[in-house]
């Protein structure tokens, strides 16, 4: 048994980013097989844009659950990339929204086949081993949103409601 399974829910966040990571190695190495250069992590944002598009850095963070800096981050990438492009937002002028390109809805188009496999074979993997993972994935985020993780180490520590201050770790 290795040391991040050894200790239990104590690393419940490094083992969830251990999955991450290696579900995003494959799903890179399916892109790059497939001749595409594209990146497991701007899947989000572009499918989000794709899909509902134009949309404010701050409408994709709300809708994918994300924090703006990590939109922003992605968005540098893709528009690196001429994926996307931003132009003045119609009711407020200071607000760029960011829209496919041309090569934007060219590459969704090519990738469209890929990603249904992509989705096949993540259906087979939870068929096969965690059926009941995104319902309970949706039960965690729930009770993270009644109460997080860092009120709940606060009443650990102090036995009480109170949050805890300062930085904590974010392995738990």
């Amino acid at each position: 048994m290795d040391d991040v399974v050894r200790q239990g829910a104590g690393a419940f966040g490094s083992r969830l980013r251990r999955l991450v990571e290696r579900l995003d190695r494959d799903v890179h190495a399916a892109y790059e097989a497939s001749g595409e250069r594209f990146e497991p992590r701007w899947y989000g944002v572009f499918t989000s844009l794709r899909d509902a598009g134009p949309l404010t850095v701050g409408e994709l963070a709300q809708r994918l659950g994300i924090t703006h800096a990590a939109v922003s981050q992605v968005r540098t990438a893709l528009e690196r990339e001429k994926l996307i492009a931003s132009e003045a937002d119609p009711q407020d002028g200071r607000r760029q929204r960011l829209k496919l390109t041309a090569r934007g809805r060219e590459t969704a188009r090519r990738l469209a086949p890929l990603w249904a496999a992509i989705q096949a074979a993540a259906t087979q993997v939870l068929a096969e081993g965690a059926p009941t993972l995104l319902a309970d994935l949706a039960g965690l985020e729930q009770a993270l949103d009644r109460r997080g993780l860092r009120a709940r180490i606060g009443d650990t520590l102090h036995g009480d409601d109170s949050d805890v201050s300062g930085d904590l770790d974010e392995d738990v």
